[in-house]
């Protein structure tokens, strides 16, 4: 039995792993394009694009995409689903905080609380300002966070297994471990439990995150200043507001980019 640090280190069972609902989550951010877009969406921006799980499904439903992300053995992973598909998106190696593109996107996504790498204000306003620069004036960036349901006693864990093929993976996620109640900083643990042919494989990866609230979430985009909060919804339900559903596990907030942000975030 062979033992890894990271997940991330083996982009190819992470895939299978969390293959859950992206093709829902895809139907949710077209009728988002179409129901809050000011004209119609072709050039998509996933930001943490991680191993293209709804990249490519945007890719194969004939958007141009591009995907960005910190971890090259992710983007190598991406770029060889899509050969064998005959897809050609773009790809960047970046920090989420600090990017820049020269054409302007219609509308940008980051998933699978992605955000919560970013651990302070600071980094959060960074990144904001990264999406402004990316986007054109009117374009949407939707995005989902994780809302703990119990601060008092927040430890959560959910397990699931999927199956490709001769891989087996089970997923032991848990959140909301050791927090930090002033920096709203906590840790998360996800393991994958891995049979592939007659070989087992134990994978951890253990990081950082930051819990957001929806009235936190709020304050930081008006301070930002470049985006208005088009909608959020509850759990990628397109039908629900978020004011409106009691215990929600995630925000899933649809930001317009406007037209008067600070000159500087323009460039």
């Amino acid at each position: 039995m062979a033992t890894a640090s990271s997940s991330y280190d083996h982009p190819r069972y992470y895939d299978i792993a969390f293959n859950v609902l992206r093709k829902q989550e895809c139907d949710f951010l077209e009728a988002c394009f179409k129901r809050y877009g000011d004209s119609r969406i072709r050039r998509v921006l996933d930001i943490a694009c991680g191993t293209g799980q709804h990249l490519l499904r945007l890719a194969r439903r004939g958007y141009e995409v591009t995907g960005l992300d910190l971890s090259a053995a992710n983007l190598a992973y991406v770029k060889g689903r899509a050969a064998r598909s005959g897809l050609t998106p773009s790809l960047v190696q970046a920090d989420m905080a600090d990017f820049r593109f020269d054409r302007p996107s219609d509308a940008a996504i980051c998933l699978q609380d992605s955000q919560g790498h970013l651990l302070t204000n600071e980094q959060i306003l960074s990144h904001f300002r990264a999406v402004a620069r990316a986007l054109r004036p009117g374009g949407l960036y939707i995005f989902d966070r994780m809302i703990p349901n119990n601060w008092a006693h927040p430890a959560t864990r959910w397990s699931w297994t999927r199956r490709q093929g001769r891989i087996t993976v089970r997923v032991v996620f848990r959140t909301m471990l050791d927090i930090d109640e002033v920096s709203q900083v906590c840790r998360e643990e996800i393991t994958l439990d891995v049979r592939d042919g007659g070989r087992r494989r134990i994978i951890r990866q253990r990081y950082p995150t930051r819990v957001v609230f929806p009235q936190e979430l709020r304050a930081l985009i008006q301070l930002n200043g470049a985006f208005e909060l088009a909608a959020w919804h509850p759990n990628f339900h397109l039908h629900r507001r978020l004011e409106d559903t009691k215990r929600p596990l995630m925000i899933v907030a649809v930001l317009r980019r406007v037209s008067s942000a600070p000159r500087e975030w323009r460039g």
